[in-house]
């Protein structure tokens, strides 16, 4: 038996229980068969007393389920089956057509006991389930029973009103175990299918820990000059790339999440104050170039967890939830199935936090507490035919310049790279600043600007005004010595 129990903090949603007495019964052993000549063929005969019923699954018209936990009626739809009062859910047809057809057609396995004086043993004077089949003006009940001690892949059973006890298979019986919930689907979401043309333009990330969203944005297309080195960038709580490695990870990961169950079908008012849906948790929200996805998670839902011990923990065991894909349906999700649920923005920044395409540049500004400075000018003269080359011009200060000496010059700039994330304030002396101008002017500019750490032997990066990063004091040492170079023409380092 379990040791789990499980907890709903959402009130009328009961997990099944399900009865049975334990038996100690053993079932006689069957006779050996006698040996048969290989030349001669055996014809396997069925027992007629062990046939219960000889319907098709065409026959049946409606099926009454009762168990220990639920009372339904699967009733058909169209072609296929669903369960009443969840006509407009998405049910598991299928499987609800498979449970119609193991009950229109029945033959027991053995007879255990004719005219019972104690059903008790066998589990069938409170039955696991009881099971009526309509077959339109003919119906047919059965008892489902224990599982049989030689055998958990059999059941005991009775027909109803009788007190003769026969086994049955229990994989074609457990499905009436089951409450009505069970039979409706715990896809949440779609599958991604790339064939389609759907890209993510945005994720957005609410939750009640953080104190603004985190937000994620696909980066435009590259134009046919230009060449793209980052796919997405963070857009709050702050303005940094995503890392590509970790991004995808997490972005696309609300595609085809399934949930650990179904809780409740049919939201009124009532059910989402129960169970925290009008007043979340979390609100993830993700945009794409076909529709705007989201999927919303209210109160948590507690388990308690005994050890070999019998010492019991409280633990979460997942999070009620809805989804704009699966209108008036409560599932209860598990949280390692949605790494969004506890991703912060510093594990999926990149650590090269600027890397700009040099010919989208119209020109670059440096200056250093060393009284250095100096510009970089990028131009580029398009090609007068399609089959010819487009020409650059490097400058430096506004005069034409070595084109292998800026592109170094430049590549050491962007070669920057955070060794861990600081949002602190505080910061100590400028000790660089660069700025990046682009030729597109609704993209403005962005602004780096290195500082000395008062705390420690290291460098803070600060971005459009914002600290991001620590780095080491060395990039600061090779960079002041590098532009020393540059500007007397001499060797730039590109590592540090």
């Amino acid at each position: 038996m379990s040791k789990n129990k499980q907890i709903l903090i959402f009130s009328g949603i009961g997990l099944a229980v399900l009865g049975g007495v334990t038996a100690v019964l053993m079932l006689t052993a069957p006779e050996k068969p006698s040996e048969t000549p290989e030349d001669e063929t055996v014809t396997e005969e069925i027992d007629e007393s062990l046939i219960l019923t000889e319907k098709a699954a065409a026959d049946v018209v409606s099926v009454h389920v009762v168990n220990s936990s639920d009372e339904y009626d699967i009733v058909k739809d169209g072609d296929g089956w669903t369960i009443s009062g969840l006509e407009g859910a998405s049910v598991l047809s299928d499987s609800l057509g498979s449970l119609v057809s193991n009950v229109s057609a029945m033959t027991a396995d053995r007879l255990v006991e004719e005219n019972a004086a104690d059903l008790t043993k066998y589990g069938l004077t409170a039955p696991a389930a009881v099971v009526t089949v309509d077959f339109g003006g003919e119906s047919y009940s059965f008892n489902v029973g224990n599982e049989t001690p030689a055998s958990e892949s059999t059941v005991y059973f009775s027909e109803k009103d009788s007190a003769t006890v026969y086994t049955y298979k229990s994989s074609k019986l457990s499905g009436f175990l089951k409450g009505r919930l069970s039979y409706v689907d715990t896809a949440a979401m779609p599958a991604y299918d790339q064939s389609t043309g759907e890209e993510v333009l945005k994720f957005t990330i609410e939750r009640a820990d953080l104190e603004k969203p985190i937000v994620i944005e696909t980066l435009p297309t590259p134009g046919e000059d230009e060449i793209a080195v980052f796919s997405y960038e963070l857009t709050s709580p702050y303005n940094a790339y995503v890392d590509l490695t970790n991004a995808p990870n997490f972005i696309y990961s609300l595609f085809g999440l399934t949930a650990k169950e179904v809780a409740w079908y049919g939201m009124e008012d009532r059910d989402y104050e129960l169970s925290g849906i009008n007043n979340p948790n979390c609100i993830f929200t993700l945009e794409t170039n076909v529709k705007t996805y989201t999927i919303t998670l209210g109160n948590a839902v507690a388990e308690e967890v005994a050890d070999e011990n019998g010492n019991v923990t409280t633990q979460v065991a997942g999070f009620y939830g809805m989804s704009s894909e699966v209108p008036d349906t409560l599932f209860l999700f598990s949280a390692e199935d949605i790494p969004a649920f506890s991703v912060q923005a510093e594990s999926i920044i990149s650590r090269l936090f600027l890397m700009p395409y040099i010919y989208s540049l119209e020109l670059v500004e440096y200056s250093d507490s060393k009284g250095q400075s100096f510009t970089l000018g990028f131009e580029t003269i398009k090609s007068e035919t399609e089959d010819g080359t487009d020409v650059h011009n490097h400058y430096l200060n506004g005069e034409l310049h070595d084109e292998q000496q800026v592109k170094n010059m430049y590549q050491y700039l962007i070669a920057a790279s955070g060794d861990e994330t600081y949002f602190e304030e505080e910061k100590g002396e400028l000790l660089a600043t660069v700025t990046y101008n682009y030729v597109d002017k609704a993209e403005g500019a962005d602004v780096v600007s290195f500082y000395s750490s008062d705390t420690d032997r290291s460098v803070i990066i600060n971005v459009n005004g914002s600290n991001l990063f620590k780095t080491k004091q060395i990039y600061i040492n090779q960079l002041y010595s590098n532009v020393e170079s540059f500007l007397s023409g001499g060797e730039i380092i590109l590592t540090y």
